[in-house]
């Protein structure tokens, strides 16, 4: 399985890239942060199975980060690294749907141990979404067949060709951009195993889904911004998000400018 590191402290990030590869060599590790978005970013680049992130770190703190990329429909599972074992933390995290904590100083079996565990949790689920695919594809596959037959019966000698796989996931994301449309809500509505639809989509498309989904959404605000007099935090969650200041950083990243400042002047955009 695929690993990140996100911590502000190089040492503690060298320290657990080493005791991952001694005690957890079944994990590959694809890269390490040092703040929250800079760790955002990246998961959402490389896509990740497992992040471990520090709590406290410049720009964006790990809940933060977490909670920008549940908006995005990032699927990895995180484990939170803190020395201040505060109640807070552990309730807001619970809340985002963290369900491991280790404290510093690390220990290496207990790094082992919980490492291990996040790892069965997503077997888990992949074994799950598999076997809800198999059954839905075998459901599509009889109500196909079952078509064919009608069609036939019927007299008919032209099928109508099936759209593209990716066109269809596209218009379905030009629909429901409001609402939060994983790759594995994708892969169910589809037929299509969901790691198998994210290398696709990445190799029709040259970029990733959530890339897709992001600019989408960004592209909908920019119609808002100037067909509405709605609120910046209106708009924010009309197209799909709940954290506002993580849509304004996400929406000059990719237009160049502020909400309030496309809305005063989109044509110099």
């Amino acid at each position: 399985m695929k690993m990140m590191i996100v911590d502000d402290e190089k040492g503690i990030v060298d320290g657990l890239h080493k005791m991952i590869g001694r005690y957890v060599p079944e994990c590959e590790m694809i890269g390490a942060a040092y703040n929250g978005l800079d760790g955002f970013r990246l998961i959402l680049e490389r896509q990740p199975d497992i992040v471990i992130t520090d709590i406290r770190m410049p720009q964006a703190d790990g809940l933060e980060m977490i909670r920008m990329l549940k908006d995005e429909a990032c699927h990895a599972q995180f484990i939170l690294l803190s020395g201040y074992a505060e109640f807070e933390y552990a309730r807001k995290g619970m809340q985002l749907g963290v369900q491991f904590y280790i404290n510093k100083p690390v220990e290496e079996e207990e790094l082992q141990n919980c490492v291990y565990k996040v790892m069965e949790i997503i077997r888990s689920e992949r074994a799950k979404q598999q076997e809800v695919y198999n059954l839905k594809l075998q459901v599509h596959n009889r109500m196909v067949e079952s078509a064919f037959r009608d069609h036939m019966d019927a007299g008919g000698d032209n099928l109508p060709r099936k759209k593209d796989i990716i066109t269809e996931i596209k218009e379905y994301v030009s629909e429901h951009y409001s609402e939060p449309i994983s790759l594995a809500d994708l892969s169910a509505r589809f037929f299509i195993n969901p790691y198998y639809l994210s290398q696709l989509f990445k190799q029709k498309t040259g970029e990733t889904y959530l890339s897709y989904l992001a600019q989408t959404r960004i592209n909908k605000a920019k119609e808002l911004l100037i067909r509405t007099d709605l609120k910046v935090y209106e708009i924010c969650q009309r197209v799909g998000y709940s954290d506002t200041q993580h849509f304004a950083r996400l929406f000059e990243k990719l237009t160049g400018c502020k909400p309030s400042e496309y809305r005063k002047n989109p044509l110099r955009q």
